[in-house]
């Protein structure tokens, strides 16, 4: 599961306040469309943990404890084995980079091609081209979990079927509540 690309697609097509429900997705990827006997799942969730950022005389310090532990820890309590890479940012300027999993997800799964039947990718973004036509190459199976609007064309060319997430898989974010308070 690219963690980030749903969580942007999620944004773009709801707004600012919506979450994609990832307990009710591992649930739907459990199931693969079978009620009664759910499939056998090793689920990775892979997302990119923002430093907290703190600004000094000295310009822009950045502290490698994440924003987003409560977050992590409620994917791992979901079931999904997370893995993270901090983001970095350019030396001088508020500028990220190094903030995708794509070739960590592809090399990954092409090392573990030997053992799965069935690959499921929860992401829209075409950048796994390559790495679902290697897969789909070893005679594996391919599904696409993605919100419709927003998956690339190139996911339709290899995926044996695609699994559209919509209104009903995402929750919207109570927005803050504003006080009169210091």
């Amino acid at each position: 599961m690219d963690v980030n690309n749903l969580w942007h697609s999620a944004k773009q097509m709801y707004g600012p306040q919506a979450r994609v429900d990832f307990l009710d997705l591992i649930n739907r990827i459990k199931r693969g469309g079978f009620e009664k006997v759910p499939r056998q799942v090793k689920a990775v969730a892979y997302t990119i943990t923002a430093p907290y950022r703190t600004d000094t005389p000295e310009g822009i310090v950045r502290v490698k404890s994440s924003r987003n532990e409560r977050f992590i820890a409620t994917l791992e309590k979901f079931g999904f084995e997370v893995k993270t890479r901090i983001m970095r940012f350019e030396k001088g300027i508020d500028k990220p980079f190094h903030t995708d999993w794509d070739v960590g997800i592809a090399i990954e799964v092409v090392a573990q091609l030997e053992w799965m039947d069935t690959f499921v990718l929860a992401s829209g973004d075409g950048d796994y081209g390559p790495l679902l036509k290697r897969v789909r190459e070893s005679d594996k199976r391919v599904e696409i979990y993605t919100f419709r609007s927003v998956a690339s064309p190139v996911l339709y060319e290899f995926a044996n079927q695609i699994h559209y997430l919509d209104t009903e898989d995402v929750y919207r974010e109570k927005p803050p509540v504003q006080t009169d308070e210091p």
